[in-house]
């Protein structure tokens, strides 16, 4: 079986075709690895095949979902048995549902598992292995696998921001919120929305490193970009407490992995100041034709997948939140310039419950009171009555075309409440890019 394997695949100094690997002369190929190298390289190689397979909030290969399915399904098992028996937890800590976060307790003992169960293959595998002299093929086998996982993780992040669906302009209840009340994520969260252009950018940079991640000649730039943008990534998760750490940390890890062959001629050149010597392809070569090919349509399938299915997925969101969002009448920012409530007039000196702003969207409408304080209403709008959850219920009239009187009543309460729309292009998170400045504006 193993002279079978071999005699498909022969040494090559060179190769045009991308998909197939270049193999590299017999007396590299001998080169004894050192045993702590042999050891590394092992327990890398299980937990980076375990980690790269499907799981709930990560992205993976095309396709891979489907046959991953029942890995999943067991992996999920053993994490929620190891959470209620080892651990004793119980309640939503052992369950597996959407939260939207990625750093849940059983994601942590499902990291765990992978840390364990590669110590255990790590240890058998280097007793009944130990007399081979390194693993060039499988660590070649090990790139491709981190690389193409990586790159396909980076497209969707980055076109995620280039069409702005993950970080989008503060909405009209945000701008009226105490910035005190704002979680760190949520103050990430709305610092990037603020600014389109840096948020294209920061996806910019994405996109391109998950572009060079997919061409194997440009694996070490690929690598390096990648490396600098998720350690801002991860930083940016870890400082504002946003719950994709582990996840960020682990695509920070491969990068560094696939880096981390060319660290010491990127050193030679960069900081010791002399020359490298070519890089080691660290790669194989399918020797017959029909192979050869096969590998090509595979590249390239892969490759219009990757980059046709995230500009796609991109596209469909913006046709659902921009091109077709068409908002009601009454959607806008308002001041309140006058507030009755309870049978008497609230005024500005008198009541800390008198209503400072109204923000009406298209499914809610949310109050700001004078103290602060935010009262949150479900909206159905039917004609000119708004709809405000339970027996809430406001007629609204026109009084010019920037004002109008809400007049009806809010819980048991009778209510009349003028309201004046505000033009949030004249805010000061909406100023805009300034070339001079005489004078810093840090509002």
């Amino acid at each position: 079986m193993v002279s079978g394997a071999r005699s498909i695949i022969r040494p090559m100094a060179t190769a045009n075709v991308e998909p197939i690997e270049e193999f590299v002369p017999e007396k590299a190929r001998e080169v004894r690895w050192s045993l702590i190298h042999r050891v590394v390289f092992r327990f890398v190689f299980c937990y980076f095949v375990l980690y790269c397979m499907p799981d709930t909030g990560r992205a993976s290969l095309p396709g891979l979902s489907f046959v991953a399915l029942p890995y999943t399904s067991v992996l999920h098992a053993i994490a929620s048995w190891v959470a209620i028996h080892i651990f004793h937890l119980s309640g939503e800590n052992v369950t597996y549902f959407r939260t939207g976060s990625g750093d849940t307790t059983l994601a942590y003992i499902s990291n765990l598992l992978f840390v364990v169960f590669s110590v255990v293959v790590t240890l058998v595998w280097s007793v009944a292995d130990r007399r081979r002299p390194n693993y060039r093929t499988l660590h070649a086998w090990l790139r491709l696998l981190v690389r193409y996982t990586l790159a396909v993780t980076l497209f969707a992040y980055g076109m995620a921001k280039v069409v702005p669906l993950q970080f989008r302009s503060p909405g009209l209840s945000k701008l009226i919120e105490p910035f005190g009340e704002f979680s760190p994520m949520g103050v990430l969260w709305n610092f990037m929305g603020a600014s389109l252009p840096y948020t294209i950018l920061a996806g910019s940079a994405e996109v391109l490193s998950g572009v060079l991640l997919l061409f194997r000649r440009m694996t070490t730039l690929g690598a390096l970009f990648s490396t600098a943008v998720m350690m801002n990534v991860a930083s940016l998760n870890y400082c504002y407490d946003v719950p994709v750490k582990l996840y960020s940390t682990n695509l920070l890890l491969m990068s560094i992995f696939l880096a981390a062959p060319d660290l010491r001629r990127l050193a030679n050149v960069f900081v010791l100041n002399r020359t490298a010597e070519p890089a080691d392809p660290m790669a194989v070569r399918f020797e017959r034709r029909p192979l050869q090919i096969a590998a090509k349509v595979v590249w390239v399938a892969f490759l219009g997948l990757t980059i046709v299915g995230a500009a796609f997925g991109a596209w469909q969101g913006y046709q659902q939140f921009y091109a077709r969002v068409k908002h009601n009448a009454l959607y806008g920012l308002y001041d309140v310039e006058s507030c009755r409530l309870r049978g008497r007039e609230l005024t500005l000196a008198t009541d800390s419950t008198r209503w400072r702003k109204v923000a009406i969207m298209d499914q809610s409408v949310v109050v700001q009171k004078l103290d602060d304080s935010m009262i949150y209403y479900p909206l159905t709008l039917q004609g000119n009555t708004l709809g405000l959850g339970g027996n809430s219920r406001l007629v609204w009239s026109r009084t010019n075309d920037d004002r109008l009187t809400l007049d009806g009543q809010v819980g048991w309460s009778a209510a009349t409440i003028r309201i004046r729309k505000i033009d949030t292009r004249d805010l000061p998170i909406n100023r805009g890019f300034h070339w001079i400045q005489e004078r810093p504006f840090n509002h």
